[in-house]
């Protein structure tokens, strides 16, 4: 089957990185092979750094080398963060996966949008397989925001009015006896040019904007309104819901969040509230007490994407959390890949260790089913059991999977 990119892709704004000329003919070709002909090229870091901060138009995709004179390509991604780069990178290397994995995790905490890594020589489908991990940005008429951004703020204020916001839900199961024992509540938009959008296009905006608030109430009221259709109809479930490190600066949020559940005859301890750990550490002081007073009042706590971030045994003993989620890039192949296994050992036994539920989130395939029973995890997500779904479909998915979990029994 030939793989075509969306025509939005086929326009975006694309710098090209390398000292090497011939590397740069080979790339840009290889661009053009698959439709993409609005390049830019530089040949050093000083060269793409001045581009990037001087260029009328935003650069909404980097393509770089790692090893070049000068400047080298890691250094490269330190300034471009501090240029506030909203654009999404792609490495071009010849280094071993261990360093690649390494920059891409940098990459990361200096906050830039790491799409993947193209080993030398460039293989064509290898960088379509990155390009549709885009398949969410816009052409360049997305501002500060460059290729993330596809709402304007007024957009996006409009639609927090209306019914744009659509939460989508993603099955949490037993990793024990496969029951349904819940799901998270992910967040989409309904976008009237660009149709169903994921989250990396409105959150950034929100929280730029002073949305954050807004957007998240207006999440979690609906996902409280779908717990409580599905307790009625005698559904036992929990439902995690996301909360931004913006949220934790109000000392009501708390009762805010319980009076929401209250009115929907949802009890707080239906709901897990998931807080990202690299952005918790930054923030511990100042949310300290609204997270001890959501455990007061019956909230679960989840630290998501673990092992992301440089929580310590000390920073969890503090905080009342009682789950751990361990990320998806500790989780997905590590049956093949010996070092994040042993970064998923860790996770399981310190969570455990800390009477906190274990959930391993971004399983895809059978091997990472397996390896998720064996490591003693407690709960598996991922796409090899579903993707996120509308409300509707997950409860029929779930009628279904009880069915064929009892005749498989």
């Amino acid at each position: 089957m030939i793989v075509t990119l969306p025509n939005r892709l086929k326009l975006l704004s694309i710098l090209l990185v390398d000292d090497d000329d011939f590397m740069l003919d080979v790339v840009e070709e290889t661009l053009r092979q698959i439709g993409i002909e609005k390049n830019a090229r530089c040949t050093g870091s000083m060269e793409a750094l001045a581009h990037i901060k001087n260029s009328p138009e935003p650069t909404q995709l980097m393509i770089c080398d790692l090893n070049m004179p000068g400047m080298d390509g890691i250094e490269c991604m330190r300034h471009l963060s501090e240029l506030n780069y909203k654009g999404g990178v792609i490495i071009l290397s010849g280094s071993d996966e261990r360093l690649l994995n390494t920059v891409g995790s940098l990459l990361l905490e200096h906050n830039l949008n790491y799409i993947g890594s193209l080993k030398k020589p460039v293989d064509k489908e290898a960088l379509i397989a990155l390009m549709l991990k885009l398949t969410d940005v816009p052409t360049s008429d997305g501002g500060s925001y460059g290729a993330l951004q596809i709402l304007s703020v007024d957009k996006l204020s409009a639609g927090l009015k209306t019914e744009c916001i659509e939460p989508f839900f993603q099955p949490k199961i037993s990793a024990f006896d496969q029951n349904v024992l819940g799901a998270e509540c992910l967040l989409r938009w309904r976008d009237s040019e660009y149709g169903l959008i994921s989250p990396l296009a409105v959150i950034p905006v929100a929280e730029a904007h002073g949305l954050i608030d807004k957007l998240t109430l207006v999440v979690f009221t609906k996902a409280m309104e779908h717990l409580s259709d599905w307790t009625r109809q005698g559904h036992a479930l929990t439902v995690s819901v996301n909360v931004s490190m913006d949220n934790l600066k109000h000392l009501d949020l708390p009762d805010v969040l319980a009076a929401i559940a209250r009115n929907l005859d949802v009890n707080p301890n239906q709901v897990i509230l998931e807080i990202t750990e690299s952005r918790l550490v930054g923030n511990l002081a100042s949310c300290l007490e609204i997270i001890s007073r959501f455990r007061l009042l019956g909230f679960g706590l989840s630290i998501d994407d673990f092992g992301t971030g440089y929580s310590s045994m000390e920073k969890l003993k503090q905080m009342p959390f009682t789950e751990l989620k361990v990320d998806r890039a500790f989780v997905c192949n590590a049956a093949s890949d010996p070092v994040a296994r042993a970064i998923f050992q860790s996770s399981v036994d310190l969570g455990h260790a800390l009477n906190m539920t274990v959930v391993a989130e971004g399983a895809e395939t059978k091997e990472d089913w397996d390896l998720v029973v064996a490591m003693g995890c407690d709960q598996l997500q991922g796409y090899v059991v579903a993707k996120p779904m509308s409300p509707e479909n997950f409860i029929d998915w779930k009628t279904r999977w009880e069915i064929d979990l009892v005749g498989g029994q």
